[in-house]
């Protein structure tokens, strides 16, 4: 069968008004398995719940470089999403910071307008002529909803565009908030937070304030309190304020490591306590910290040191345990799968839900003292066997509920005498938790952040979860990375492999074949 002209002509002419159509309407479809580039459910019922109409005003520089040239494209992509979603009320409109055709009169009035927005100045590398040169110009984006207003400042990655847009959006529509107040333990031995780039991501969620658990009774406005990989012991009254905090109905966040690096040998670790082992065994969450978690089927990279020319190795370790059976709650929900690496067993009492839990062949084992892999790719044999026993293991929880006091049963340590805390005099004893108690308690800390991406998110998404509305957790999970694909027996990797490598080839053969047959009938 043979095409005549017309009908060529005719093909040719449908596939030139499809390509118009499609640039006029820009369709596009999303195949992501999170819908990641579609605007989430949450940003859709914020736009729903608006009364008036929204203003959306963005000063959005050009002539940057990469990334920002980037990011600066996606911001506008997402603006329009935002204004197609909801015609009627939303209203934007973006102005180039640095428009090369607007007169000096004309920039200098869109920055001052921008100023009086309070978007920022941001220093980013911008084409001048025929060179690169960093300047300050205009980057942001004025949310306006009424008489109240919201600022998103400049972003820097894609994938935070639409959380830093409608956490503005649900600030405007819902009014102003309680500021929040996250106090980060220090003194014993923990990473600096407060003054650490770190700082600025967890800021979104509240002011950020060190505090010392060794003398005066916590500030009263702190509404969580953060824990996050301590060396040294806490003592009796570090233990007291910790529990008359949760007996005041607050949050608290404990991300623990139970086995650390010895100062002397890198590679030998040390069995370790923190000193709170005795409150969380009372409110029911028992961690039985002589024990470590290992998984020799479902683990991540992680480096084992360097080779001669400095390259860092890595291998996959059975201690950096991958767990991918998550809670559909507000801290996990969304994030795939996360890295536990070096985790403790934590036991399960009333009013405690399971957040992340190793797989079925999965074990915990007594004597883990040393970081090498080797030894613990294979199962012990003989004496050494009862070292391990196999099963799935809790290595996060969530506590709700209100307890009582650990101290009921227990001497309360007398108030330190010192200068410092007599400007804060000890508060009544509560025996009783006032209100709703929480803990989030996890057995890695300082590991399970670094370990893999979406350890971040995990840990934001508790700092959130306890301070603020937990809603947008579900657009930061679509940062996180997607689950590996699963293992497949050795059988089915090589049908797949020849099935792509000859399967095109035998269908153009099968058409041609076809073809043929079918003209010889002709």
């Amino acid at each position: 069968m043979h095409l005549d002209g017309g009908r060529v002509a005719l093909i040719l002419a449908t596939a030139v008004l499809l390509n118009v159509v499609a640039e006029q309407r820009g369709a596009r479809v999303d195949l992501t398995h999170d819908g990641r580039h579609t605007l989430s459910p949450v940003t859709t019922d914020l736009l729903a719940a608006a009364e008036a109409p929204i203003e959306l005003h963005a000063f959005l520089p050009s002539r940057v470089q990469a990334p920002y040239s980037t990011v600066i494209g996606a911001i506008k992509d997402t603006l329009a999403e935002y204004r197609d979603a909801a015609p009627d009320l939303v209203r934007l409109r973006v102005v180039d910071s640095m428009d090369p055709d607007a007169t000096e009169a004309e920039r200098a009035q869109n920055d001052a307008e921008a100023e009086s927005y309070g978007v920022e100045l941001a220093e980013l590398v911008v084409a001048e002529a025929d060179r690169h040169v960093r300047q300050r110009v205009r980057y942001g984006v004025a949310v306006q909803y009424g008489d109240r207003r919201a600022v998103v400042g400049p972003i820097q990655r894609t994938n935070q565009i639409e959380f830093a847009l409608s956490r503005a959006l649900r600030e405007v529509l819902n009014g102003p908030e309680k500021p929040r107040v996250i106090g980060i333990s220090s003194g014993h031995g923990e990473p600096e937070v407060v003054g650490s780039p770190l700082a600025k991501l967890l800021s979104q969620s509240g002011t950020l304030r060190a505090v010392r658990l060794d003398g005066a009774p916590l500030p009263r406005d702190l509404d969580a309190l953060v824990i996050l990989g301590p060396r040294r012991a806490f003592d009796a009254r570090a233990r007291y304020l910790i529990d008359q905090f949760l007996m005041e109905g607050k949050t608290l966040l404990a991300f623990l490591d139970y086995r650390m690096p010895s100062a002397v040998f890198p590679d030998v670790l040390v069995p370790a306590t923190t000193g709170l082992e005795p409150l969380f065994n009372h409110y029911g969450l028992p961690v039985h910290h002589d024990r470590t978690v290992l998984d020799r089927t479902h683990n991540v990279l992680a480096p084992i040191g360097r080779d001669a020319g400095g390259k860092l190795l890595t291998v996959h370790h059975p201690l950096f345990v991958q767990v991918r059976a998550l809670a559909d709650h507000p801290v996990t929900r969304g994030l795939g799968s996360l890295a536990f690496p070096l985790a403790a067993p934590i036991g399960v009492g009333p009013d405690v839900e399971v957040l992340a839990r190793t797989s079925d062949v999965a074990v915990t084992r007594r004597e883990v003292r040393a970081l090498d892999p080797s030894p613990l790719k294979q199962p012990p044999v003989g004496e050494d066997a009862q070292l391990e026993t196999q099963d799935s293991a809790a290595v996060a929880v969530v506590y709700g509920g209100e307890p009582v006091s650990f101290f009921t049963q227990e001497s309360k340590p007398p108030a330190p005498d010192s200068p410092f805390a007599a400007k804060t005099p000890e508060r009544p004893f509560l025996d009783r938790a006032q209100g709703p108690a929480r803990i989030v308690l996890a057995t890695s800390g300082t590991r399970l952040l670094s370990a893999h991406k979406n350890g971040l998110l995990f840990f934001q998404n508790a700092i959130d979860w306890a301070v603020t509305d937990t809603d947008l957790s579900i657009i930061r999970a679509r940062q996180a990375e997607a689950p590996p694909l699963a293992s497949t027996e050795a059988g089915v990797r090589a049908w797949v492999k020849y099935t792509n490598l000859l399967g095109p080839s035998l269908l153009v053969l099968c058409v041609g074949g076809l073809r043929r047959l079918r003209r010889r009938r002709a």
